[in-house]
């Protein structure tokens, strides 16, 4: 037997279901307003409201019974067909909709249901109420979540302190599977690439924001705090949220092995139903193939770019790489890259052809204006970006062609005025940001070959220039101190914790750099600086120096 979400293609099949077993054992009981009623609920449009999530059991590719929760927490509807009754069916649907409920979960059961309800731990509430022709005993299912964390510090400690876990995507597909993958439920967009995964993210969210979506995001690694990895249009998710959460669900992860970044993960596509948002994009955290964001279908997989970053994990040539964050094709879905190198571009080829995905690119850029703003030109669009970082050029012009993709298919709807508006609007924190005016200090993650030779083409026109910089021990830190020396020779050194961070000493090994190993009194040495001051190297770095910036040293 198969337990899954709802295709929409199903409903039809669903609606018959429902009003042949209704018509059997609880029409009965109903009088003619009664039963108007009940067909007024099971209708197409029940079914398609974001409100209502469906699961059914299929045998050989047909319903033979569905259960559908509503604003998560009431089962709306429980139906099994004659002929599958008895089998545990009904308990297996059940257990599926209650291991997707925080707290009480309430029914309002039929006469002849009433028993089976009772058995699988609801209580009655009332006695037997009519209401619009329709006769239901009030029930709920009482859950007693143990507080066993008070913030998410805790949760993240708890979880990290368990001994020789080895996880893997197959733990996660496991559990998801056994949840009855409820991120199915989400219209989802999938970025991945080596960079501007974030920033690209951006760009898109900013677009359906203007054109009034609510719009998800779950992006990686955390800038401000671990909770700002997952937002809801740019509010982050808060610490009594992710403690309510972790409080019911923590024996399941337990269970099942997942990681702490399985378990954000699964947060986020929780949250996201919980909150009903339209559109949720996930930004891959590594690679791809085996990422835990790819247990989502989303209406469009995004590649970024493929650069030689984390070769460990993913390869040490480019074809290698792209192999791996090309896993995130799915059958049927299309995937978008703004990569242009040949070797990587062949790789997705064949990816796509073996899922039967269409391979598209991005489009000629023209009419680029370096400056304060930069411009250009995209199709028929003129297109203005609140940066002077010209790298963002091609990571908005990938999230314009993603967008226009998603409107010529009719999964989303936007105007030009939106488009232009949102393109403008959008800011990503620590891509090319001035965090403090006198002297200017700019916060770039650049954190990688690819990223450090793009922060360069950008701050090449400004003079005077000293540079900030700490990087990961398994990063190409040479090839990044080689390039910044080409910008100038008055670069320090510095360091920060982080389980991969490289001390001071390491890094300046070879170069004629100063070495400060207390990044807070690098940047307090530069505020004497007459330029511009520069700090980049590493993503983790750069929120660090950024946080301290502005919450410590702007007051």
């Amino acid at each position: 037997m198969e337990y899954r979400l709802l295709d929409k293609k199903e409903i039809n099949q669903v609606i018959l279901l429902v009003d042949k077993v209704a018509k059997k054992h609880i029409f009965n009981d109903y009088d003619q307003e009664g039963i108007d009623s009940f067909n007024q609920v099971n209708q197409e449009s029940f079914y398609l409201d974001r409100h209502n999530l469906t699961y059914v059991a299929l045998e050989n590719d047909q319903i033979v019974a569905m259960a559908t929760i509503s604003n998560n927490n009431h089962l709306s509807l429980l139906f099994v067909l004659d002929s599958y009754q008895h089998l545990g069916i009904g308990t297996k649907l059940l257990e599926i909709i209650d291991n997707l409920v925080l707290g009480d979960l309430s029914v309002n059961s039929g006469i002849e249901a009433k028993d089976f309800y009772l058995k699988a731990g609801f209580e009655l509430t009332d006695n037997l109420i009519k209401k619009d022709g329709i006769l239901y005993y009030p029930m709920v299912k009482k859950r007693e979540v143990k507080q066993q964390f008070e913030n998410y510090d805790q949760v993240i400690e708890f979880i990290n302190s368990q001994k020789d876990r080895v996880y893997s995507l197959d733990n996660f597909k496991r559990y998801m599977d056994d949840l009855g993958n409820p991120q199915l439920i989400l219209d989802c967009i999938h970025i991945g690439g080596t960079n501007g995964k974030g920033s690209t993210t951006n760009y898109i969210k900013e677009v359906l924001k203007q054109a009034r979506y609510r719009v998800a995001t779950f992006t990686s690694p955390a800038l401000y705090s671990r909770l700002d990895i997952i937002r809801i249009n740019d509010q982050f998710i808060d610490d009594k949220t992710m403690v309510k959460y972790a409080n019911r669900y923590v024996d399941l992860w337990l269970k099942y092995e997942i990681s702490m970044f399985e378990i954000e993960v699964f947060i986020a596509i929780m949250y996201f139903i919980e909150n009903n948002v339209d559109i949720a994009i996930f930004e891959v955290g590594l690679g791809g193939l085996l990422d835990a964001t790819n247990i989502i279908k989303p209406m469009l997989a995004i590649n970024t770019n493929i650069g030689l970053d984390h070769v460990d994990y993913l390869g040490h040539d480019y074809q290698s790489i792209a192999l791996n964050k090309a896993g995130i094709v799915k059958d049927g879905i299309d995937y978008l890259t703004g990569e242009t190198k040949p070797e990587c571009l062949e790789v997705f080829k064949e990816v796509c052809k073996k899922h039967h995905s269409q391979l598209l690119q991005v489009q000629p850029i023209t009419n680029i204006i370096d400056g304060n703003n930069v411009a250009y030109r995209y199709r028929n669009y003129d297109i203005i970006l609140d940066t002077p970082a010209l790298y963002q050029i091609k990571n908005s012009a990938l999230a314009l062609e993603a967008l226009l993709y998603l409107k010529k298919h009719q999964l989303i709807s936007f105007s030009d005025d939106d488009l232009l508006q949102g393109m403008y609007n959008a800011k990503w924190p620590g891509r090319f940001e001035m965090v403090h005016i006198n002297p200017v200090i700019i916060v770039d993650g650049a954190h990688n070959k690819e990223g450090i030779d793009a922060f360069y083409e950008c701050a090449k026109k400004y003079d005077n220039i000293k540079i900030i910089f700490s990087a990961l021990r398994d990063k190409d830190y040479k090839h990044m101190i080689e390039k910044l020396l080409q910008l100038t020779d008055d670069i320090t050194i510095c360091e920060f914790e982080h389980v991969r961070a490289s001390t001071a000493k390491d890094l300046a090994k070879g170069f004629e750099v100063k070495i400060q190993p207390d990044y807070k009194q690098a940047i307090k040495e530069s505020l004497h600086h007459q330029g511009t001051v520069f700090v980049t190297g590493s993503l983790y770095f750069i929120s660090k120096v950024r946080n301290y910036i502005l919450n410590e040293l702007n007051g």
